[in-house]
């Protein structure tokens, strides 16, 4: 899983979970172990992975780790975050939301 991100792996999964009602139902119920065979490695023991099912009158927004400071980030963290000059473009996005709006808080 090293050379993909985990928002690339949030893709797939969704992308999975939606065509394949066998596979999300797995998902849900042992998403570590699915991830573990889906991507051919093993997770640390200490690590835990959630699913959560959002449901129509439901939102999850999933807030992210953030090292502590003055950690250094490893490559893949920064090619998570890494993006080019032309990625601030939201025209051709789908779903009509800009998602390159910044709320100002006091």
């Amino acid at each position: 899983m090293a050379g993909i991100s985990r928002g690339e792996i949030q893709d797939l999964l969704s992308k999975f979970a939606t065509d394949n009602p066998k596979y999300r139902a797995a998902l849900v119920s042992d998403p570590k172990s699915i991830l573990e065979k889906q991507f051919n490695t093993t997770l640390p023991a200490g690590m835990s992975v959630k699913a959560v099912q959002e449901t129509a009158d439901t939102i999850y927004v999933v807030v992210p780790y953030i090292p502590a400071q003055g950690a250094e980030l490893t490559d893949s963290a920064l090619e998570m975050v890494a993006g080019g000059f032309k990625d601030n473009n939201c025209n051709n996005a789908r779903g009509g939301i800009n998602t390159h709006v910044e709320v100002k808080l006091a």
